[in-house]
């Protein structure tokens, strides 16, 4: 890097911060990044300054405040490559509702049935579900380019699905989940002489290498300030101006609106015609106070960086024969994230143990539930990188994966009611049913772990069988294990009102930071038993 790690570690006082008496390491910049001083000391410069509302004062506050909040625009224009200025970029709370004005502005006005929407397998649900949903809408479907089992695109399968009926390709720049680098400037070609849309999903690029929106020909590129050393609320849509001329707005109100009358109302000049509203002034300024931080440390130098500590710890973890890994191999660009599993220990319960050494990583689906299930796994660890990390704290990582298995049980009888570890040991009830009344899957809701319970009704009513499958951490497996055996023999409407069961039994003995882990089996139980009630209760003969 231009500037020296250490330096650069100086500018984010909660890198000193210690937790439970354990170094902070910081792993989970995918997510969001910490904020330097020079940008978060904009806000109180801004309220202690010139604190006013933009474009409706004549008075210097109001000037003031929209002099440096137009600029900012320029500012951010500028970092991505758009040399149309401030009428390029549209400021937003992140790359969701970035992706949604798309959606929604051009989307819902111009699909139609026979259209089609082509998204990648390892899209964000921010795009993924975003495009399926405006599909359902308008009739349009939507087809995915595959992920190779290096974590690369299929390219010639991008060339087989981008033709003359696709309306819209949006693709991520830069995979959160496998830290693959997709070429974008190819698949806007691709696009492009379909007579398609390209929009770029820049969550995980811009913040990470250098991105110019011109070079690579993309028609709208969204961001998000809070995973660039910004703050959290603010994002970034970049559109070519002939086309953000031709959209329809996203959200009406104020500000948006040029002339009004009780009849009709006409729009404002971009970028103010799609920002309804009192604006995230603040936040848009310090935005710009971010794109100078790092253009001062320098694009190129970040990427090189990330790429740096990712290739590290990839290595390391492809010697052992515990740990996959999962996007491009060791040797490959990929941005600096590593996503991965280890044997015999669940994503959430190795979070939790390396909570406990100060290390913050991320577990789960990471937003990409239907690429975990193409890899066929149901989370996984995420280690990601910025600025300020080193291979030091890559390597105290790597030191606390060591023994991880043997300190799980420990883990479970020091942090929680002894039921717990009763039930991980001893988990009864485990296994499907050959004939269940109904099952119910906790990926039909938002518990976030992999399970399911096989319930057998009785003639009356009650619960006769009632077992679990179970790829949950440690704590879920063992809820469930203990729900099924509470449960037994119990009228299945006490299924269908549990609300705080588990915590009861568990006598509250849990740290909160697992809450939803303990909560969850509960939550899928009580649906499965209310579908069936409800599905009961459809079903039964009408009174005469």
């Amino acid at each position: 890097m231009e500037r020296d790690v250490s330096s650069v570690r100086d500018d984010f006082p909660v890198l000193d911060r210690r937790v439970d008496d354990e170094p902070l390491t910081y792993l989970d910049n995918a997510a969001t990044t910490q904020t330097p001083r020079e940008v978060y000391e904009v806000y109180e410069e801004f309220y202690a300054g010139y604190n006013a509302n933009v474009h409706r004062g004549i008075h210097a506050l109001s000037h003031e405040a929209s002099v440096a909040y137009e600029a900012a625009h320029d500012r951010l224009a500028e970092f991505v490559g758009a040399s149309g200025g401030r009428e390029e970029m549209i400021f937003t709370k992140n790359t969701t509702e970035a992706i949604n004005l798309v959606a929604y502005g051009l989307g819902l006005n111009e699909l139609g049935p026979g259209d089609e929407v082509v998204l990648t397998e390892m899209e964000h649900h921010a795009s993924l579900v975003t495009w399926q949903q405006v599909a359902k809408r308008t009739g349009a479907d939507v087809r995915y380019i595959r992920v190779d089992d290096d974590g690369t695109l299929d390219m010639d399968h991008a060339k087989e699905l981008i033709g003359p009926d696709t309306a819209v390709v949006s693709v991520t720049h830069v995979s959160n989940t496998l830290g693959t680098v997709n070429p974008v400037a190819a698949l806007a070609e691709l696009a492009h002489d379909a007579g398609a849309y390209i929009l770029v999903d820049g969550a995980q690029s811009v913040p990470t290498r250098p991105v110019d929106v011109e070079a690579m020909d993309a028609d709208f590129l969204a961001f998000s300030g809070h995973k660039m050393a910004g703050p959290t609320g603010i994002g970034g849509l970049y559109g070519k101006r002939h086309l953000l001329e031709e959209m329809e707005p996203f959200l009406y109100g104020g500000e948006m609106i040029r002339n009004v009358t009780f009849h009709e109302s006409t729009w404002n000049e971009l970028p103010w015609k799609f920002e309804a509203g009192t604006p995230p002034i603040a936040a848009g300024i310090a935005l710009g106070a971010a794109a100078d931080y790092l253009d001062d440390i320098g694009m190129d130098a970040v990427r090189d960086h990330e790429n740096e500590l990712a290739q590290y710890l990839l290595e390391r973890l492809d010697a052992r024969d515990d740990v996959e890994t999962y996007g491009p191999p060791a040797g490959e660009e990929r941005s600096g994230l590593v996503a991965f599993n280890l044997d015999g220990v669940h994503g959430h319960d190795l979070s939790s143990l390396l909570n406990d050494r100060g290390i913050a990583i991320r577990a789960g689906d990471h937003c990409t539930q239907p690429l975990h299930d193409k890899l066929d796994v149901p989370g996984s660890v995420r280690a990601s990188f910025y600025v300020y990390n080193t291979t030091a704290e890559i390597d105290r990582l790597l030191d606390a994966l060591d023994g991880a298995r043997d300190r799980l049980e420990e883990y479970l009888e020091d942090r929680y009611h002894d039921r717990i570890a009763d039930h991980y040991r001893r988990p009864r009830n485990a296994g499907g049913l050959e004939d269940p009344t109904f099952t119910k899957h906790s990926a039909e809701t938002s518990c976030g772990d992999e399970g399911e319970f096989h319930v057998s009704v009785g003639s009356d009513g009650t619960i006769e069988e009632l077992s679990f499958e179970s790829e949950s951490c440690a704590v879920s497996t063992a809820v469930a294990s203990l729900l099924t055996e509470h449960l037994a023999g119990e009228p299945v409407e006490t299924a269908a009102t549990l609300d705080g069961t588990a915590v009861e039994l568990l006598d509250g003995q849990f740290p909160d930071l697992r809450r939803e882990c303990v909560t969850g089996p509960e939550r899928v139980i009580r649906e499965g038993a209310r579908e069936h009630l409800d599905a009961s209760a459809e079903s039964a003969p009408a009174d005469d």
